[in-house]
């Protein structure tokens, strides 16, 4: 094997081995699949489970951090993407969210 075609293989392979451990350290545990898998038992819960579960693992919620303010913007980017929470169940939401899964939780 020349020279040339020897360093091109130790780069490529030097590359494949970049992107393999790339891939491992973003396939890695998050808090958000840590989380627990159920909603915390309180007033909304069901509410909060209907509108988040039928597009999510409730772990992507559970494993996020939020006040109030926040939550009331994660919550109406999901009502932008389709995510069906009529109105009247909207400020038990966020409040659940706030409550439960607010930063000091």
């Amino acid at each position: 094997m020349s020279a040339a075609k020897f360093i091109g293989a130790a780069v490529v392979m030097a590359g494949s081995t970049l992107c393999l451990a790339w891939t491992a350290r973003a396939q890695a545990p998050t808090p958000a699949n840590l989380a627990p898998a159920d909603f915390v038992e309180a007033p909304g819960k069901a509410k909060v489970q209907a509108a988040c579960t039928a597009c999510h693992a409730a772990g992507i919620v559970t494993g996020k951090r939020h006040d109030a303010h926040k939550w009331g913007e994660v919550v109406d980017q999901m009502i932008d993407k389709g995510a069906q929470v009529p109105e009247a169940d909207y400020d038990t939401i966020v409040a659940y969210l706030a409550k439960n899964y607010g930063p000091a939780q």
